[in-house]
């Protein structure tokens, strides 16, 4: 769901500036807050592009249709064009086109176990090289076979189709032998990442591939896993004579929307895949680190370009590269292109249990799926149970309204939205499969509370109920770090903290909340619970709140239902960037952020909010913090939990909580 944010063409109130100021003023805005980045820098030095013109570009924190606009199949690649071409402008950059004629040489032919493998080398003043494995006929016997084209490091890939009859072609463009950084040498003038290279020397390699006897060139499945699943997908999105593309645990910009899994989400996110890998993309991706909602393409649309041709997206649900609810998104998104086309059904999400690897069960199930759809058997695909619609923290109930909702009207509108205080449904983790680490515990639902102790210090000077975003993949352990835990920098402070997975997260991922509830209401009863079983069970009575994103969100519904009978009081609060569109009530709800935060007005709080947020409007946190009486700290810096985010929670928590006891 698209939640285009209201109230101001900027994401910071900037619309009346020029265009050049306004360009300039993000450029000095994100130097100051991005991490080092060696080959960026070396590319601004070298000319690069200033920063975006962020007013000008629709912000968008949700999917949108890749064929909107599209009125029938007959307009499709016209749109398709324009596709391609914002994936070019603003993440791969442009390549140089396909020659009129690639040539190939064969170096070299060998048999051996009933496997002919034959060395190619494609290119013309530049050169990419091939392995292409076929199994040998019988005596006397012509045929043509489908080939699994992949990159080099998918060998057991290749083997597990050769086993199936296929053949397989492995081309050197992946890590530990990759061809194409000679080929770009080739190309001085051509800017490019190096996923889009690879993707480039793989359709290189299909042209040698028309040729070849003993190959259906009609028949050819390109596939990859992790960045050579990125790899896949562009490969497929700008050459259509591949016959179907599998895309296995490719992560952001892969098949999942880098604005559904960034820092915020405690997702793999721009700023950390663009400085880790700073060679993939084109550089200007850099600029929509924290901003990943203005980016003007996403991961759906490059699903959109490979329409009507089949495509698996394989994810594992305990990866903490990806989120499946992103990756549901993305496909949803995507099959409506596919279903202009005629083909709604050649789009498929399988889920695999594990994390991150592909093991041989999930390299068979790819070849099950590529068979029935290249001239196997058909079969119906598997389709997931539907999840839950619940609706988004809407951005119009951050800023304050005229009448505040109070009192027992604002406990009844919370309890409206979040719904019945049900129980889960759908898989509950078996006991000591998760929280089975220091000091681990179980709610009376089953909940899993894993408790962090302080070193040496007993019951510690307090305790702290740790409320995040839910990192699907890992629970309450963050996916991907930008810096020490913040549970862990807790606990070396002195506290004792709480910690457990959300529904529909880490290990209750197959969780869903029960009948007439929400994700929301879910998540704020099971942190009641929590904070009255870690008391329980470390003899404090009473306990304190660090949250962030989802979490923040969470502990103000808690505070605004009020302790009931047994409940544990909150002593005070620190939360980080209270605001969250993410799908999690029930129903729209009758009041706003301001209100919540009024509950809090009997205990010491605070509210750290960033100074760019995708979020919120501009300045709404801030007014509703003054409409509660809640003191605000702004941060210089996008919505993310971030080293000085973490050092200032820690710090408020050190000034307004029990001192420590003396040593």
């Amino acid at each position: 769901m698209t939640q285009v944010l209201p109230g101001s063409r900027s994401p910071d109130g900037s619309a009346g500036r020029t265009a050049a100021a306004r360009r300039r003023r993000y450029t000095a805005e994100l130097a100051g807050v991005l991490p080092p980045s060696e080959p960026f820098a070396a590319w601004l030095a070298a000319g690069g592009d200033p920063a975006p013109d962020f007013a000008r570009l629709p912000a968008r924190t949700g999917l949108w249709s890749p064929v909107e606009g599209v009125g029938a199949a007959g307009e499709w690649p016209a749109r398709r064009g324009v596709l391609r071409a914002r994936w070019r402008r603003w993440l791969t950059g442009d390549l140089p086109p396909a020659p009129r004629r690639t040539p190939v040489a064969g170096q070299r032919v060998r048999t051996a176990g009933g496997v002919e493998a034959r060395e190619l080398v494609v290119g013309g003043g530049w050169s990419v090289r091939a392995r292409l494995l076929l199994p040998v006929p019988a005596a006397g016997v012509r045929r043509e076979v489908p080939v699994y084209l992949l990159q080099s490091s998918h060998g057991p890939w290749a083997e597990a189709a050769l086993a199936r009859g296929w053949g397989a072609c492995l081309v050197s463009a992946a890590d530990g032998g990759d061809d194409t950084e000679a080929v770009e040498r080739a190309f001085p003038s051509v800017v490019a990442g190096r996923l889009a290279w690879r993707a480039w020397a793989l359709s290189r390699v299909l042209d040698a591939l028309q040729d070849q006897p003993g190959v259906d060139a009609r028949r050819v499945l390109v596939g990859g896993h992790s960045r050579n699943g990125k790899t896949a997908l562009l490969a497929a999105a700008f050459d259509d004579r591949f016959a179907g593309v599998v895309s296995s645990s490719s992560g952001v910009l892969g098949a999942i929307p880098a604005r559904l899994c960034t820092d915020r989400h405690f997702g793999e996110g721009v700023e950390l895949l663009t400085r880790h890998y700073p060679g993939w993309y084109h550089p200007r991706l850099r600029w929509f680190a924290g901003r990943e909602h203005r980016l003007p393409t996403d991961a759906h649309e490059l699903l959109a370009l490979a329409a009507p041709r089949p495509v698996l997206v394989s994810v594992a649900v305990e990866d903490p590269v990806e989120r499946v609810p992103a990756a549901r998104a993305a496909v949803d998104a995507a099959r409506e292109a596919f279903a202009l086309l005629g083909r709604g059904d050649a789009l498929e999400l399988a889920l695999r249990p594990g994390g991150h690897r592909a093991d041989e069960a999930a390299v068979a199930a790819q070849l099950d799926w590529a068979q029935s759809v290249l001239g196997g058997t058909p079969r119906r695909p598997g389709r997931a149970p539907a999840a839950p619609s619940p609706v988004p923290w809407p951005a119009d109930r951050v800023r304050p309204r005229a009448r505040p909702v109070r009192g027992a009207e604002l406990r009844a509108a919370v309890r409206a939205a979040l719904g019945a205080d049900g129980r889960t449904g759908g898989r509950r983790p078996p006991a000591g499969e998760e929280g089975t680490g220091e000091g681990a515990v179980r709610t009376p639902d089953g909940v899993a509370v894993t408790l962090l102790h302080p070193p040496g210090e007993g019951g510690g000077r307090g305790l702290v109920l740790w409320l995040g975003p839910p990192c699907a993949a890992t629970g309450w352990r963050a996916g991907y770090e930008q810096a020490e835990p913040l549970p862990a920098l807790l606990a070396a402070a002195g506290w004792v903290v709480a910690c457990h997975d959300p529904v529909g997260s880490g290990s209750r991922h197959g969780e869903q909340p029960g009948p007439g509830s929400s994700p929301l209401g879910r998540m704020t009863a099971d942190a009641a619970a929590v904070a009255v079983t870690a008391a329980a069970a470390t003899g404090h009575d009473r306990a304190w709140v660090a949250a962030y994103g989802t979490g923040a969100l969470v502990a103000l519904h808690l505070t605004a239902l009020g302790a009931g009978p047994g409940d544990v009081p909150l002593a005070g609060a620190v939360l980080a960037a209270p605001s969250c569109g993410e799908p999690l009530l029930r129903e729209r709800p009758g009041y706003t952020l301001a209100d919540l935060l009024a509950t809090t007005a009997d205990r010491p709080a605070v509210v750290l909010d960033p100074a760019w947020d995708p979020e919120a409007p501009p300045g709404a946190v801030a007014a509703a913090c003054r409409a509660a009486g809640v003191p605000r700290v702004r941060l210089a810096d996008w919505h993310r939990l971030s080293g000085a985010t973490r050092t200032a929670m820690i710090d408020w928590l050190d000034v307004h909580g029990p001192r420590r006891a003396p040593v």
